[in-house]
C-alpha cells in the first residue's frame, strides 16, 4: 500500500515521539494546543528546529501526499517529475519517525499514538482509528484520510533531505479519490551532531508542489 498523509491545516511534519515529549517535559509545556503555540512563540519554534525535534512543511495544498523513504529503497518512477529539493534539516529520532498532518497538533494527545488500535465513530458517523503505527479517519462520504503514519527508522541524529514530486499526467481526484498527484521523497543522512539549523518557514523554502506547478501555467 502506498504511504499517504493528509496535509491537515495546510502542512505536514516529521518528528519522533521520544524526543518530542522530552522537549515538552523539559520545557514545562503543558498546553495541548501545540500548533498555535509553535506558530505564536518563535523562540520555542526555533528551538524545535535547531534541535531536530519537529520539522514542518508549512503552507502546502490541503490534500493527500505520497511519502517515500529513500533509505528504504523507495523511489518515484518515471511517471513523476521532481519539482523541488532542499537539504539538511535537523531531525533526531529515538523511536521511529512520525509523519503527520499539522492538524494533529491542534490538540495534541500523546495517548492516541499508543496501543495496537482503537476505532470509534463520531456522532456524525465518521470513523476514527488511533494506534502506535497509524492514525486515520473517514470523511462524511466514507473516504479514508491518514492523519499520522509511523515509519521504523533507527535511533540517531539525521540531516533530512526532502525532494518534492508531481505526476507528469495528473489524475482527477474527484473521480479517483485514492489517487495522489504530489509526493515527497525523504532521505535521512546520519550525523554526529547538528551544526546549522535551517528553518523551513523561511521565505527561501517553498514546499507547495501544487503552487509550483500552477505557477508554470
Amino acid at each position: 500500500m502506498e504511504r499517504k498523509i493528509h496535509a491537515s491545516e495546510y502542512g505536514i511534519c516529521f518528528w519522533s515521539m521520544g524526543t518530542f515529549t522530552s522537549f515538552l517535559k523539559n520545557g514545562k509545556i503543558r498546553s495541548k494546543k501545540l500548533l498555535a503555540l509553535f506558530q505564536k512563540d518563535r523562540t520555542t519554534y526555533l528551538k524545535l528546529v535547531e534541535n531536530g525535534i519537529w520539522i514542518p512543511l508549512p503552507q502546502i495544498d490541503f490534500e493527500d501526499y505520497c511519502i517515500k523513504i529513500k533509505d528504504l529503497g523507495e523511489e518515484f518512477d518515471d511517471r513523476w517529475e521532481k519539482v523541488l529539493e532542499y537539504d539538511g534539516f535537523n531531525l533526531e529520532i529515538t523511536d521511529g519517525m512520525w509523519i503527520s498532518g499539522l492538524g494533529s497538533f491542534l490538540k495534541f494527545d500523546e495517548a492516541s499514538y499508543q496501543g495496537e488500535g482503537n476505532e470509534y465513530t463520531s456522532d456524525f458517523g465518521m470513523k476514527y482509528f488511533d494506534s502506535n503505527k497509524e492514525r486515520w479517519q473517514t470523511t462524511l462520504n466514507g473516504y479514508k484520510i491518514y492523519r499520522d503514519v509511523h515509519v521504523d527508522i533507527p535511533s540517531g541524529k539525521y540531516l533530512l533531505n526532502i525532494k518534492g514530486y508531481a505526476r507528469k499526467e495528473m489524475i482527477d481526484v474527484r473521480v479517483d479519490k485514492d489517487a495522489v498527484n504530489y509526493g515527497y521523497q525523504l532521505e535521512l543522512v546520519k550525523t554526529d551532531g547538528f551544526e546549522g539549523s535551517p528553518n523551513p518557514r523561511e521565505d527561501e523554502y517553498d514546499f507547495n508542489i501544487g503552487g509550483i506547478i500552477r505557477a508554470r501555467k
